[in-house]
């Protein structure tokens, strides 16, 4: 019994030895890969920087109903917080300012006094800038109660702010404030590539107190240039890096309404797909002359095709998807068409509603017909 029980000992001598060599070999191995530290990272949304994700293993000093109070991301150098809004998702808190980040910037992250971390936005590839594509009306000659401008860019902007990087020169000297309508939120088409600036319809029409107060935006027979600044972002936070200069001079208003019966049309031949030429005898507002033509059979059935605004906007060509048949067509025009002061095929659009020798129509369109042979 006594050879057994030493036999006994012996197996638990080495089972405890074997059973500390295994722990140790654990501790070694996690020694050596500890766990991966909690950083705080970039959330992107088609290359913008929409968001920060902060780990909530690095909040647990503070409840989750304080964060709002004590958790803050601040411009670096800066002491004022960033307006946004935090969203718990999975074990993170998202940071999503009310204005996407800006590259080339440093942002830090703050709960109470103590920074977090702090990251900077990365600068796009060399020459991934937005372009300034075109401002319309594209005339160096325009009236002086100029309704709007239009500026084109090659992909979508930064919104609300077109007040800090447009600007309007008179005389080469002068910069003018308020000449602009400070709308928010501002005129961009769907894809936020197209802006519209009204000039002070108050300041345009006569008799109402802006104008009386504060005069015309523009005057006749002066030199302005409208300026936009190469510092204006997209909204991936990507600048112009190009500043853009439209001179411009401008002449006596014009305050009577387009006449489509004073229309040139050019027409092609049946069998082809030239296409259809229509000379207005002055310039239409761009925008419009994209939404407000329409090619009709004699029946009324609209006939397909593409239209694209040339020679300064003073014509529009419309090119068909099929071959023109022999026949009459018909022009249809919205009523809602201006000119380049606004004034639509109803009514001027600065009138003396005191006047009833001026007739003012409601007509949602006018048609002018043409043949094809």
């Amino acid at each position: 019994m006594i050879v057994i029980y030493k036999r006994n000992r012996h197996a638990e001598i080495r089972l405890y030895a074997v059973y500390s060599l295994i722990f140790f070999t654990f501790g070694l191995v996690w020694a050596c890969h500890p766990s991966k530290k909690a950083e705080i990272s970039i959330r992107w949304t088609d290359k913008r920087a929409t968001g920060i994700s902060i780990p909530k293993q690095l909040l647990q000093s503070v409840s989750s109903d304080s964060l709002g109070q004590f958790l803050a991301v601040r411009l670096a150098g800066k002491e004022t917080a960033i307006a946004g809004n935090y969203q718990s998702i999975g074990k993170s808190i998202v940071f999503e300012p009310l204005i996407p980040f800006t590259r080339g910037l440093t942002y830090g992250v703050w709960l109470k006094d103590n920074q977090l971390g702090e990251m900077t936005i990365p600068d796009l590839a060399p020459g991934d800038t937005p372009t300034l594509l075109a401002i319309y009306p594209t005339q160096d000659s325009l009236p002086d109660n100029l309704l709007k401008i239009y500026l084109h860019f090659s992909r979508p902007m930064r919104e609300g702010q077109s007040q800090n990087y447009v600007s309007l020169v008179r005389n080469y000297t002068d910069t003018l404030p308020g000449v602009f309508l400070n709308l928010q939120p501002e005129l961009w088409n769907a894809d936020r590539t197209m802006l519209t600036l009204w000039l002070d319809p108050g300041r345009i029409k006569r008799d109402l107190q802006p104008n009386k107060r504060l005069g015309a935006p523009l005057l006749a027979g002066v030199h302005y240039e409208l300026v936009v600044s190469a510092a204006w972002p997209d909204q991936q936070g990507a600048r112009l890096m190009k500043k853009t200069i439209k001179p411009f001079v401008t002449v006596p208003r014009d305050s009577l309404s387009p006449v489509p019966a004073k229309w040139t049309l050019s027409q092609p031949q049946s069998g082809s797909v030239s296409p259809l030429e229509v000379a207005f005898g002055e310039p239409l507002d761009y925008n419009l002359l994209t939404e407000t033509l329409h090619v009709l059979t004699e029946s009324g059935k609209p006939v397909s095709g593409k239209w694209q605004p040339g020679n300064e906007e003073k014509q529009s060509s419309f090119k068909p998807n099929e071959a023109w048949q022999a026949g009459t067509y018909r022009l249809r025009i919205e009523g809602r068409q201006e000119d380049l002061a606004g004034n639509n095929l109803n009514r001027p659009f600065d009138r003396d509603i005191t006047r009833k020798d001026r007739a003012v129509t409601n007509d949602p369109f006018v048609e002018v017909l043409f043949k094809i042979r």
